[in-house]
């Protein structure tokens, strides 16, 4: 739907407003009532053809959920992080052991990574 459509909707639009203001005021009000009726339903149109083929929004995908292990032993310094698996929270103890001292584990954070827009300058 292009240009043309916008311009039949436009006058379509017209039509039913003029309509409603002459014909709407007639002396029998049944057929006040008939023009009324009609004027909206030709504006109705209007307005459907004035918005025909309009792109709907894409909704964008929720940012990626990360969730930080640390290690329970405070001599070793070992942290993974992966993605948030369903379940995951914040010292949760998990049944891995630490690769590097075979202590237990301990979800210590579970964050959302924010995307920065490519198109955005940091000035």
């Amino acid at each position: 739907m292009g240009m043309i459509s916008k311009l039949v909707g436009l006058l379509f639009t017209a039509a039913g407003v003029i309509i409603l203001m002459m014909m709407g005021t007639v002396p029998d009000p049944m057929m006040s009532a008939i023009w009324i009726f009609v004027g909206m339903v030709i504006i109705t149109i209007g307005f459907s053809l004035i918005n025909a083929g309009r792109q709907t929004r894409q909704m964008k995908p929720p940012p990626p959920t990360v969730t930080e292990i640390r290690c329970d032993n405070p001599d070793c310094d070992f942290k993974e992080i992966r993605n948030f698996e369903s379940g995951d929270y914040i010292l949760k103890t998990l049944d891995v052991r630490c690769p590097k001292c075979n202590s237990a584990m301990t979800i210590q954070g579970v964050y959302v990574v924010k995307e920065e827009d490519e198109g955005k300058s940091s000035i």
